[in-house]
């Protein structure tokens, strides 16, 4: 069994559960957003904490003493908001990974919209109602670590789903095609 604190894909998770889940519905698959999107955010934080040491660095080093002529007072206290801005920047940024997910179970797809702390998106489709579901893996990034989208449509023009950048995209695809067949083949043998 492999350790992850934060995974991206869950096959039959057993102890989570979420808001409207009924009570025979059963969770296949829990997914989020590949981890190596997070690379970009990640990245751009780790420059934006050490910039201004480069800068003062450089700016010492030139001789031009720019940062010599600032008020200690208002100098600590700008990199003291610089520093609360870069912080709550990542912080959302993870809380958005985190917390956006793509629920599949024996009954339906969910897809929880996590805006910000005080907003969020849930919908949900019937599996009865899925026309058409592909995947696609798109380029290198996608084909070396194994993520793409899943797109799932239903007949109604607004209900469509999009599970971006989700690991293993072909297991996804037909784990849910299973499940509607499944299903299919449950109401065909309920009515004889």
């Amino acid at each position: 069994m492999r350790f992850s604190f934060f995974p991206a894909f869950f096959q039959n998770p057993r102890k989570i559960k979420f808001d409207k889940q009924e009570e025979a519905e059963v969770i296949e698959l829990f997914l989020r957003q590949h981890p190596i999107v997070n690379v970009f955010w990640v990245t751009a934080t780790i420059v934006l904490l050490i910039a201004p040491a480069i800068f003062l660095q450089l700016d010492a080093f030139l001789g031009f003493n720019y940062a010599a002529s600032i008020p200690l007072n208002l100098l600590i206290g700008g990199l003291l908001i610089y520093y609360l801005l870069i912080v709550a920047y990542a912080y959302e940024q993870f809380l958005s990974w985190y917390f956006n997910v793509y629920i599949v179970t024996n009954m339906h797809i969910v897809d929880v919209n996590f805006y910000s702390l005080l907003s969020k998106e849930v919908v949900e489709i019937s599996l009865d109602d899925i026309e058409l579901i592909s995947q696609n893996v798109d380029g290198v990034l996608g084909s070396l670590f194994h993520f793409g989208d899943v797109h799932i449509e239903t007949a109604a023009e607004q209900k469509r789903i999009l599970f971006a950048k989700v690991p293993r995209p072909d297991i996804v695809t037909d784990r849910v095609q299973d499940l509607q067949r499944a299903r299919k083949g449950a109401g065909k043998g309920g009515h004889h």
